[in-house]
């Protein structure tokens, strides 16, 4: 049996075509990593608790007193939806 010594490129780091990481947003939007698909769950479960409490609030003030008009009815039955 005959051995056959090949020399393989190798890929430098200063290389135009290498990829390395994605940074940024790409970093966020295209990860698989679960420790970032985790703050990502985090952060957007606590910005919906800000939308769902600001809209309890306004359906509160909506309903303090009767004849009072914060925002238009159909957008108050949309908004009690959403909520």
């Amino acid at each position: 049996m005959a051995t056959v010594d090949v020399d393989l490129p190798h890929v430098k780091e200063d290389d135009p075509h290498h990829h390395g990481p994605a940074r940024g947003l790409g970093r966020w939007l295209y990860t698989t990593n679960h420790k970032d698909i985790g703050s990502m769950y985090l952060i957007f479960s606590l910005c919906m608790f800000m939308i769902g409490g600001i809209m309890a609030l306004i359906i509160r003030a909506e309903l303090f007193q009767p004849g009072l008009q914060l925002v238009e009815p159909n957008f108050f039955n949309q908004m009690t939806t959403m909520h």
